[in-house]
């Protein structure tokens, strides 16, 4: 007797901090879905809080590479690179749950070395924050660099409420059962 698993119904999961240990096996099933076909949609829960940059990025351009749709659905707690993951679902098909937590801030480092590694740190850190604020322009419904540093990516932690979030675009509803019937 056979049981039918999460992936085999499309279904992704992300409950864990983005690391490349976490996000390798959301990549090779987004790969997977997209060779064998046979899937309309993808479908992305995610109760993560954030991590590693890189590796969000590296499912976030795979996440757009997909010619499969992927919906993102935001439960528990959706913080820092997790909330950029969720941002990058199929508009239209991101969904906050009532109860969630969201956390949108600007991303911490810690640089050692001497003067030339300090230089090249600052030069990446640049480019992670521009990265960063480009999304958020892609993403939401803010257009302006200084609207976005000002409302999500300000020097202190931005907590934000599922209307907040939708508010923002960055998501584009908030679940309730009624929508189910729909």
């Amino acid at each position: 007797m056979s049981h039918t698993t999460l992936d085999d119904e499309g279904v992704l999961t992300l409950r864990a901090p983005i690391t490349q240990a976490s996000v390798e096996p959301l990549i090779d099933a987004i790969f997977t879905h997209n060779l064998t076909g046979g899937r309309d949609v993808l479908r992305l829960y995610i109760n993560s809080p954030g991590g590693e940059v890189d590796q969000g990025f590296a499912l976030i351009d795979l996440m757009r590479w997909s010619r499969i749709p992927i919906r993102t659905t935001a439960m528990g707690c959706v913080a820092s690179m997790a909330l950029l993951v969720f941002m990058a679902g199929e508009r239209g098909q991101r969904t906050v749950m009532p109860n969630c937590s969201l956390l949108s801030h600007r991303f911490a480092t810690m640089t050692t070395g001497n003067h030339a590694d300090l230089l090249a740190a600052r030069r990446q850190q640049d480019l992670l924050h521009r990265r960063i604020v480009d999304h958020y322009r892609i993403c939401t419904h803010l257009y302006d660099d200084a609207a976005i540093e000002a409302d999500l990516l300000a020097a202190t932690d931005r907590w934000l409420s599922p209307a907040e979030a939708v508010r923002f675009g960055i998501a584009d509803r908030v679940w309730a059962p009624a929508l189910e019937a729909a």
